[in-house]
């Protein structure tokens, strides 16, 4: 038996070049595997981001595009037709709600009517609601429409991010003619 010291071990391991190339891949791999299953993730997070603000914006346009008056069965078709803008996504939890607001000379919003769809928030006849600044001084003894839609986004790999959150948006719309718009 020879004896090896262990600066000769050292050399040797440093001088040794066969199956490198598989150490530094085994190195590597994870951090290769993480940078994907993230970049995967974070597209599918903005895809769903750009979704919801199509259907918040789609609902709140068709509604504003209305002359007098919607019927409730319109708005429903309008609603249920934004929920193939999320497709190949599921729309399960997507809510969805569209609310025609009169801005008071205060800047305030008076609710006129507020419809919901899949659990969508709506807001009570006559209640008051805070609008964005530039909204408010802009379209004072105007009315509009606000369009809304929520989904929880969650994760399909959990240890990146480790749970889900909510995406939502909102848009506001002029009625094309400028008036009322009423459901019936």
């Amino acid at each position: 038996m020879f004896k090896l010291t262990i600066s000769k071990l050292l050399q040797r391991f440093v001088k040794e070049e066969r199956a490198i190339a598989a150490v530094e891949f085994a190195l590597i791999l994870p951090l290769m595997l993480l940078m994907y299953l993230g970049t995967a993730e974070g597209s599918r997070l903005f895809i769903m981001d750009r979704k919801v603000a199509v259907v918040a914006g789609s609902i709140g346009d068709l509604v504003a595009r209305m002359e007098d008056e919607i019927s409730v069965a319109t708005l429903n078709d309008f609603f249920q037709a934004a929920e193939f803008t999320m497709l190949p996504y599921p729309s399960d939890d997507l809510e969805q709600t569209v609310t025609s607001i009169y801005v008071e000379n205060n800047g305030k919003g008076t609710v006129q009517w507020s419809r919901g769809f899949n659990g969508g928030a709506t807001y009570a006849n006559g209640s008051s609601l805070d609008l964005p600044s530039e909204m408010s001084a802009r379209f004072r003894r105007k009315y509009l429409i606000i369009g809304e839609a929520k989904i929880t986004w969650m994760p399909i790999v959990d240890f990146i991010y480790q749970s889900g959150f909510d995406i939502e948006k909102t848009y506001y719309f002029r009625p094309r003619f400028d008036g009322a718009i009423t459901v019936n």
